[in-house]
């Protein structure tokens, strides 16, 4: 019988091969980290990366009126009737632009100076199944929340008493904090609200003010 000659890879050929399951597995690894860890870690972190926002805000804003003295009457301007009711109610545009965009710029300056922080996720979450994800011990991840910030305003009307109205101005931060983990980036939006001013308007106010929601006043 005449012997079979088994034909031997070369060590190119093998070296191919080789590669190439390499670079599957890196493939695998990094899709599996991207779909199924990425997520879990955002998930994980997102009341922590709530409560550096918020805390961001709060502060700026803390700042921002302190420093510069800024007071509800900078904002807003109400004018009366001869009967004493209010005519209207409208917006200082350009006093309420500055306010925005110093305090934008503070947010900004405040959430990049924000450390790395870290998250521990079980074990069994890395692996994707529901019934795993509390089983195992704890692995530590780090993140490093950068963020950027766009700022909005809106008011409120509400009944205070006969004739008496109570006016709140508020900022809208939305923010974007890109959450930087080892192999991808995650994003997560935040709408923070944070009370500037009130007044208590003296005054019989138009219904539609009170009709047309929380974004009613005129900018001058």
């Amino acid at each position: 019988m005449k012997k079979v000659k088994r034909k031997r890879l070369s060590l190119k050929a093998k070296a191919c091969i080789c590669l190439g399951c390499v670079l599957l597995l890196m493939m695998a690894a990094f899709l599996h980290f991207n779909f199924i860890v990425g997520p879990l870690v955002v998930e994980v972190s997102r009341a922590q990366v709530d409560s550096i926002a918020t805390t961001a805000v709060s502060d700026a804003i803390y700042d921002v009126v302190k420093q510069e003295g800024y007071t509800y009457d900078d904002f807003i301007d109400v004018t009366y009737a001869d009967d004493k009711t209010v005519s209207s109610i409208s917006a200082d545009a350009i006093e309420l632009n500055n306010f925005a965009r110093e305090l934008s710029t503070l947010i900004q300056i405040y959430l990049d100076t924000v450390v790395e922080h870290s998250v521990q996720i079980p074990l069994g979450s890395f692996t994707g199944i529901t019934a795993l994800s509390a089983v195992g011990p704890k692995v530590t991840v780090n993140i490093m929340p950068i963020g950027s910030v766009i700022t909005s305003f809106t008011s409120s009307f509400e009944s205070a008493g006969i004739n008496q109205t109570k006016h709140s101005l508020y900022i809208d931060a939305n923010i974007t904090i890109s959450v930087i983990l080892p192999l991808t980036t995650k994003h997560v939006d935040f709408i923070t609200q944070v009370l500037i001013c009130e007044n208590i308007i003296v005054g019989k106010v138009p219904q539609f003010y009170f009709n047309a929601g929380n974004s009613v006043f005129n900018s001058n």
